[in-house]
């Protein structure tokens, strides 16, 4: 009974969530919902011993001057195969004043594998606050193969000594 049950456990569980590679640099957009701007976006992701570490950045223009925001995020693969991002913390910015706490972003993305490369997309969403309402919006990036000079993000990855399976970038 137990070789049948196995087999069928295996059998109903994704075969593309074993498979997904998600790991490299990732740019696009993120669109916000609640003012109709969009914002350049990227994340990088890196593997070490099973798990991911990831990196996102996002730059906001406000009149002439140009914002930015660097945060550690979680990743997972779910059971469904989506692919889900949180904020673990912001750990650098340029922003004119500091930046409300807790305010987290959620993203939950569907890996597609098209004959242009791979592409992340979905929705995200930010938890409110006292003083801020939700936003919601959607994401859009693509899998790029970047020199380190290409990207502001893996330049900090790489200017800050941050290793834990991001050295892969070149």
């Amino acid at each position: 009974m137990k070789p049948l049950f196995t087999i069928i456990a295996i059998l109903s569980f994704p075969l593309s969530v074993i498979c997904q590679d998600i790991t490299g640099l990732w740019k696009g957009t993120l669109f916000n919902e609640s003012n109709g701007q969009s914002s350049k976006y990227e994340i990088y992701i890196g593997k070490e011993k099973g798990k991911y570490i990831a990196y996102s950045q996002t730059w906001t223009q406000v009149a002439d001057k140009q914002y930015y925001g660097i945060k550690k995020i979680n990743v997972r693969i779910a059971k469904d195969g989506k692919v889900v991002m949180q904020d673990a913390k912001l750990v650098e910015n340029n922003y004119p004043e500091p930046p409300q706490k807790n305010l987290f972003q959620l993203n939950v993305l569907d890996l597609v594998e098209q004959s242009g490369g791979s592409k992340l997309d979905g929705p995200f969403v930010t938890n409110s606050s006292k003083e801020y309402a939700a936003l919601t919006g959607r994401i859009n990036l693509t899998r790029v193969n970047s020199l380190i000079s290409q990207s502001d993000l893996l330049q900090y990855i790489q200017k800050n000594n941050i290793d834990n399976g991001l050295t892969a970038a070149k």
